[in-house]
């Protein structure tokens, strides 16, 4: 959402860069049905992925941390951004809930506000090879003024923030969820053919270790 570039923050993961190496560089411009190239000018720079096999699909374990006890909406949002994107194929990941924090790949937490204006961020760590070893998503429950976010909205903030956690950048497109004011209550043809595109290249070009 916007604001939530503290979670883009780009750096040079080698392992990766490969993936959109066809999108990147001087007088490149991204094909207009996909917008994994839109690096925010950073064009030596690279998205992290997780590592997945040739032909299969890896689960990405998440856990949530306790949310305010009158508000189980927050999590029944959550679930279904992410049932939103288990859905869409042709991307080998599939979110599932874990009641373990020490097995989790992606944890949710919620705080009351941000100092500044923005919803939710996504905060990454990467292994030695550059790939994603676990993922951190935080959401505000309150809007800067203090008024609650609605269902709407946080199912909205959430859908977006897990498009940052399987690896896209944000679109420019305002049509699309990873639009930084994203408004869409569903996953545009552009979201879905970018995140494709991440990860059919590296299942097509990388030798990945199962």
């Amino acid at each position: 959402m916007a604001g939530a570039s503290a979670g883009l923050t780009l750096c040079v993961f080698p392992a990766v860069a490969a993936a959109q190496a066809d999108y990147r560089g001087p007088g490149v411009v991204p094909p207009a049905d996909v917008y994994v190239g839109n690096l925010d000018g950073a064009h030596e720079s690279a998205i992290p992925l997780w590592r997945t096999g040739t032909d299969e699909q890896r689960t990405l374990w998440v856990h949530f941390t306790d949310p305010p006890p009158e508000r189980q909406e927050f999590w029944d949002g959550t679930l279904r951004a992410m049932e939103a994107w288990n859905v869409v194929g042709g991307v080998p990941l599939v979110f599932e809930l874990t009641e373990h924090p020490r097995a989790a790949d992606v944890e949710f937490r919620w705080i009351r506000r941000f100092e500044a204006h923005q919803a939710g961020t996504t905060d990454w760590e990467t292994d030695g090879e550059g790939w994603l070893s676990s993922a951190v998503v935080t959401l505000a429950t309150e809007h800067e003024g203090g008024t609650p976010m609605s269902d709407e909205f946080l199912f909205l903030v959430a859908l977006h923030e897990l498009g940052h956690v399987v690896g896209l950048p944000h679109s420019d497109d305002p049509s699309d969820v990873m639009h930084a004011g994203n408004r869409n209550m569903n996953l545009s043809d552009r979201d879905i053919r970018s995140a494709r595109q991440l990860y059919e290249r590296l299942q097509s070009e990388m030798v990945t270790v199962p």
